[in-house]
């Protein structure tokens, strides 16, 4: 049951280092601090990022003085 066990946590790390390919993390350091603390971490994690995509709309984005 051993093996079984690493197999699955090493696929689960991969679709972690999938997912965070489109954050701001990147593939390699997903999967690699999945690797370390746990998918599961890493997952919560990804979801408090933004995507290259929303950082740079809100970088360009001009700031509104306020009223």
């Amino acid at each position: 049951m051993g093996p079984v066990l690493v197999v699955i946590y090493i696929l689960a790390c991969l679709l972690v280092g999938l997912v965070g390919s489109r954050r701001s993390m990147g593939f390699f350091a997903a999967f690699f601090f999945s690797l370390i603390f746990s998918p599961f971490v890493v997952i919560l994690v990804l979801q408090l990022t933004r995507t290259p995509r929303q950082y740079r709309r809100d970088r360009d984005r001009p700031s509104t003085p306020d009223a």
